[in-house]
């Protein structure tokens, strides 16, 4: 099982690899990452509030 700290530590990895806006509009990758980022934070939170 992975910990919320694991998950948000992957989330940070995956926002990293997207260029700044200002390189540029998002491509079809850049908002993938994004959205696998996004979903991971949110199973984070999950787990935190199922453990309290």
């Amino acid at each position: 099982m992975t910990t919320p700290d694991e998950l948000r530590a992957r989330a940070g990895e995956l926002e990293n690899r997207v260029p700044p806006m200002t390189a540029g509009p998002r491509t079809d990758d850049d908002r993938m990452w994004l959205e696998k980022a996004a979903a991971l934070r949110a199973e984070a939170d999950s787990l935190d509030t199922t453990k309290q």
